[in-house]
This record gives structure tokens, C-alpha cells and sequence, in this order.
């Protein structure tokens, strides 16, 4: 329930913000494919899908990596 309340609110979020889509979403996908919390394209951490949430301005990394 829980991610689905994130996923909700990461969509709202970057929609109020003109769904603006990051320049650096590889670099993030990159940074986060070598993170140890990194399993088959999600964060274990956050539960997030990460090919969504690194091309999203409004989210960031749970532990400040980007």
C-alpha cells in the first residue's frame, strides 16, 4: 500500500511541476545500477521503478546519492 501511495504522489508531483523529464536520468540510472540496493531495476529501499522515478525532477535518491 505503501508504494502505491509513493507512486501516486511521485506522479502528482512531477505532474504539478510540468512533467519536466531530468537531462540526467542516465547518469542517475547509472549511479544506481551500481548501488548495492540496486535488484532488477528497483530500489530496495524505496520500492521505486527506477527507469520512471530517475527521469522525474521531483524524486530524488533515499540515501542522497543524486
Amino acid at each position: 500500500m505503501k508504494l502505491i501511495f509513493r507512486f501516486i504522489r511521485a506522479i502528482y508531483c512531477w505532474w504539478t511541476e510540468g512533467c519536466k523529464t531530468s537531462l540526467s536520468a542516465k547518469e542517475r540510472m547509472d549511479m544506481c545500477k551500481k548501488c548495492e540496493h540496486y535488484a532488477k531495476g528497483k530500489c530496495e529501499l524505496c520500492g521505486c521503478i527506477l527507469s520512471l522515478k530517475t527521469k522525474m525532477d521531483s524524486e530524488s535518491c533515499p540515501i542522497q546519492k543524486w
